[in-house]
């Protein structure tokens, strides 16, 4: 059995091009997938447990994502943790166990780049980033390597975070002393003192962990052509209401929704508009917006992805299994 930690994971440098691939393929082949509803076991009100089966019968792979996070850790800081059981479908036994941490912050970047690239208008010039955690890095690290057109990116403070995100990823300009790659896109920050100015964009990705209301209540913010990339998925719902489209990863996720009955002829799947079964944005004048909430079949994809290329590198810890039928 492989054992992959967090810290082999990110010492093999894997880069944006190769993740950005894996993420394409997960919503190509996303209905080879087998996916049932994940379970969500409560501790009281300090914690809680989510449980993410995946079958890839076509990958020769099972696989299931265990979150948890405790509110009451014995020093005072919420614990999160991740891990990724994975076994061939074709033996017996465990055939590797790897760290979801990593995992999980990489493909919701890359799946949040996914959506605010290929559901924008064709030329956007303003991209708005609402929320400036782990998130919102990940997601910057996707854009940063990979957008290779002129971009203004609009911040609005809060603490020291703006100035942390814009030196983890400063400013180009193409030249002015700067030794860069040709192909590198160009960047410019525009600092904002308010919700109206941030949202006024034509990307808009959004990457606080949670809203318990409305973000922004002023609908005619929302500027024709607009993309709205909400992270971890609240905080829009007042866009369900008028947005010309909604795009989602699992109708599952979202038939709870408070206004579902009235964007559901509205809406797609990500993965029918990127195999061309219904069309994706249609004009640079609807409005967008996409719910990605995070599908487990993108972290056992990923595992097995990094297992395969560096399985060699990985640690291998023997696990006996009974030898005959009647051991006891």
């Amino acid at each position: 059995m492989k054992v992959i930690d967090f810290d082999r994971i990110q010492s093999l440098g894997i880069s944006a091009e190769e993740m950005f691939l894996w993420t394409e393929e997960v919503w190509q082949k996303q209905d080879e997938f087998i996916l049932p509803t994940k379970t969500h076991t409560w501790q009281g009100e300090s914690g809680r447990y989510i449980t993410m089966p995946c079958v890839m019968p076509n990958e020769d792979v099972a696989g299931v994502k265990f979150i948890s996070r405790n509110v009451d850790d014995v020093n005072g800081i919420p614990k999160r943790n991740s891990n990724i059981m994975l076994q061939k479908i074709s033996e017996e036994g465990l055939y590797a166990v790897v760290d979801g941490m990593w995992i999980t912050s990489m493909r919701t970047g890359a799946c949040a780049y996914y959506n605010a690239t290929t559901f924008a208008k064709k030329e956007p010039e303003t991209l708005a980033i609402y929320g400036l955690g782990t998130a919102a890095r990940a997601f910057m690290f996707f854009w940063y390597n990979l957008y290779k057109k002129p971009i203004t990116v609009k911040l609005m403070p809060y603490k020291d975070q703006v100035e942390l995100f814009m030196q983890r990823f400063p400013e180009v300009n193409g030249g002015g002393g700067q030794q860069l790659d040709k192909q590198r896109y160009k960047i410019k920050y525009q600092i904002v003192n308010s919700i109206e100015e941030l949202f006024d964009a034509d990307i808009v990705v959004s990457c606080v962990s949670f809203a318990h209301n409305v973000i922004c209540e002023n609908d005619s913010v929302f500027k024709k052509g607009c993309n709205i990339v909400p992270v971890h998925t609240s905080g829009f719902q007042n866009c369900d209401l008028f947005f010309d489209k909604v795009f989602v990863d699992d109708i599952g996720h979202v038939e709870g929704y408070r206004y579902f009955e009235q964007f559901k002829e509205r809406m797609a799947r990500i993965t029918d508009v990127t195999n061309k079964v219904k069309p994706g944005r249609e004009n640079d004048e609807e409005r967008t917006i996409v719910y990605n909430g995070g599908l487990a079949i993108f972290d056992i994809y990923w595992a097995k992805k990094i297992l395969e290329k560096y399985e060699s590198q990985m640690l291998d810890i023997p696990m006996g299994y009974p030898k005959e039928r009647f051991w006891i």
